[in-house]
């Protein structure tokens, strides 16, 4: 069968996973900012099943521990910078604000709440699993 030569080694695997990905998030994202949600959601779901599709008929392990712990790596860095992105963007944009020189846009306070949200759901699930332990 095709897919099972295509998909027959654990690179071949990943590079399939890691595309699908990449063409689900741009196509939610492009789709959506050309107003056809629909079409994004669309092509989102598609990609992801398609990755999950992929790593999922996969006769061999496709990820492992040293995998999981680049991945964790990543995720630490990634909260990281936004992290310190985000004490000094936020703070200068309300100063700006307060001087009449910024207006919130419906668009930068949507990201201002996502990022709020993203560390107090940080902060919770710290402190359920320092409790856990």
């Amino acid at each position: 069968m095709l897919v099972n030569s295509l998909l027959d080694r654990t690179d071949r695997v990943r590079q399939a996973v890691a595309g699908l990905s990449v063409v689900a998030g741009l196509g939610l994202a492009v789709f959506t900012a050309l107003n056809r949600p629909l079409v994004g959601v669309g092509v989102y779901v598609v990609g992801v099943a398609g990755a999950v599709f992929a790593q999922s008929s996969a006769e061999m392990p496709v990820y492992d521990e040293r995998d999981e712990a680049i991945a964790r790596e990543a995720a630490q860095w990634t909260l990281t910078v936004f992290g310190w992105a985000s004490a000094g963007v936020f703070p200068a944009l309300t100063v700006a604000w307060g001087l009449d020189a910024f207006t919130w846009q419906p668009w930068s306070a949507a990201i201002a709440l996502f990022v709020a949200i993203l560390y107090l759901t940080y902060g919770a699930v710290l402190v359920v699993l320092q409790r856990r332990r």
